[in-house]
């Protein structure tokens, strides 16, 4: 026994030869990839400096601009502002959710059969082929630098996830009562109703839920391109170093999310 595992440990691949020349291409790789680079070594020294002088300045937070008061209105201020982050996440989801569920009815085989289901599909598969910004990018354009670009854009770009994962629940759902329905001469608006419906909309909360959780941290990037919300006050204040004023920002979006994940991340538990 001894003699034939030699015997097969002779004959195996020698493995390490390919693995050492690879990690000799990849080091040398990587060293020839720095020159040239421009890299500043004076900023390289200074850059701990520089980090300790920041970091001093983020945990500094503004209270005028906190609650909005002083050479700060009301409406300029952290909590207004993240108020209607808030307010673009929500109503982007619900307009997303609503405008999902015609879709992701075109988009299911159990209702318009494969075919039909396909269309629906690639629908969906263009309505969220483009990332979030460039899609806000576009509606600026035509809705100007406010909270309703956000939520628009929001509630278009969740059509497309919510659509195919909608579709999916409906798919994979228990068809014994659609073929009772079936069976009796049921119209399609019958089917949804009885047969599908109560069968999924927990499930359909619970997707909602998850996807508000992801769209109020989208609303706060949005702002970068004048969506509304957090973003742009960030942007204009790393900008200009404004240090204090991004702590505060940085704050407020930390406790927004934990909230927003802990309420959702109930519900969803209550839900599923």
């Amino acid at each position: 026994m001894t003699i034939n595992a030699q015997k097969m440990l002779a004959r195996k691949p020698k493995t390490w030869i390919m693995n050492s020349i690879f990690t000799t291409i990849l080091l040398v790789a990587v060293i020839l990839s720095f020159q040239g680079s421009s890299i500043n070594m004076l900023r390289l020294q200074t850059i701990g400096v520089n980090l300790r002088i920041i970091g001093k300045q983020l945990i500094n937070l503004n209270i005028d601009f906190l609650i909005g008061r002083g050479v700060y209105a009301f409406e300029e201020g952290v909590i207004y502002l993240t108020i209607e982050t808030l307010a673009i996440g929500f109503l982007g989801t619900l307009v997303g959710a609503i405008l999902a569920l015609p879709f992701s009815f075109l988009a299911s085989k159990n209702i318009v059969g494969i075919k039909v289901a396909k269309i629906g599909e690639a629908i969906l598969v263009m309505i969220r082929v483009f990332p979030e910004v460039i899609l806000a990018l576009v509606i600026v354009k035509g809705f100007g630098m406010n909270a309703l670009t956000g939520m628009l854009t929001i509630g278009i770009h969740s059509i497309g996830m919510l659509g195919k994962l909608f579709s999916e629940t409906i798919d994979n759902m228990d068809k014994s009562s659609l073929e009772a329905l079936e069976a009796v001469g049921a119209t399609t608006i019958t089917k949804i109703r009885y047969g599908i419906m109560p069968q999924i909309m927990a499930d359909l909360s619970s997707i909602t839920l998850y996807r508000l959780d992801i769209n109020v941290r989208s609303a706060t990037v949005l702002g970068i391109v004048g969506a509304g919300g957090l973003g742009a006050s960030m942007i204009l204040s790393a900008e200009n170093s404004n240090w204090d004023i991004l702590g505060t920002i940085m704050v407020a979006i930390i406790v927004m999310v934990l909230t927003v994940d802990a309420i959702s991340s109930h519900l969803r538990s209550k839900l599923v």
